[in-house]
């Protein structure tokens, strides 16, 4: 069985659309919902809701954020495949069949095709359509793998409390253990990130530093060169991107923070 793990924080109407979406899904499926210390009627919401499909949600008080939310989430997942999903992540359908076709080897982690809206696409915000998945892509937006192979690994790291690095650094050690990637073009979703649209510089310069935070844990160079921190490939960017970003209309202001905030990252000292 499949669970699917959905960490959530204060977006009901996104989590309500989601959960009414994942109605249709065929497959043996349950759902988990962690209320990541919301207060805008989620909890309410949940203990109302009676959809077809098995689920429970977890109230988490205060909020740790969605590498730990998504932690618990599996703890308390009873399914042998954990799938991971975020709220503002709305699949279309065969999704959750296509996800569990994909494990018919053992240690597959399976990175779905994962669209954005029009209207977001350029802005930073994630997007893959394939042909092929590294350990890179792995993310909470759409992604599954074994719940023995996430336990082996130790979960996501809670110490990515903050905006980014949790996904990468997870899949980073999923690759070292062995673990199979495989792309699977059927499991379609589509990332309404609408929120995302006024906060894609911010997001870009923590994501940047987060990522710098992933290299100095690891201590692996090849993480800053797929992520795109290392120290040659940043003064690249820093040199020429205030010149010829605006060829690349809002992509290029998100890679220029994004820069910026690995640069700075670089510049303090490593908590070791």
């Amino acid at each position: 069985m499949v669970s699917v793990i959905v960490p959530t924080h204060n977006r009901r109407a996104l989590l309500e659309k989601k959960l009414r979406g994942l109605e249709s899904q065929q497959g043996e499926f349950e759902v988990v919902v962690v209320a990541d210390g919301c207060t805008d009627g989620t909890l309410e919401f949940l203990q109302q809701y009676r959809p077809p499909f098995p689920l429970r949600f977890l109230e988490l008080t205060p909020a740790m954020g969605a590498a730990g939310a998504r932690n618990r989430g599996a703890e308390a997942a009873s399914g042998d495949i954990l799938l991971f999903s975020d709220d503002d992540v709305m699949p279309r359908p065969g999704w959750v069949e296509a996800h569990q076709k994909a494990h018919v080897r053992p240690r597959v982690v399976a990175v779905g095709r994962l669209e954005l809206p029009p209207e977001l696409r350029g802005t930073g915000a994630a997007e893959l359509r394939g042909p092929r998945a590294f350990w890179w892509n792995v993310t909470g937006n759409n992604t599954s793998l074994p719940k023995a192979l996430f336990d082996e690994v130790g979960g996501y790291d809670p110490a990515f409390s903050g905006y980014g690095g949790e996904d990468p650094d997870l899949g980073y050690r999923l690759m070292r253990a062995g673990a199979r990637l495989v792309f699977v073009r059927d499991a379609v979703a589509v990332h309404e990130a609408f929120d995302y649209r006024g906060k894609a510089l911010q997001k870009a310069r923590q994501a940047g530093a987060a990522h710098v935070r992933v290299w100095r844990k690891h201590g692996d160079p090849r993480i800053a060169w797929a992520l795109g921190v290392h120290p040659v490939l940043l003064t690249l960017k820093l040199a020429l991107l205030p010149s010829f970003k605006g060829l690349l209309g809002p992509r290029g202001d998100y890679e220029l923070a994004y820069a910026w905030g690995a640069s700075e990252a670089w510049q303090q000292p490593s908590a070791s």
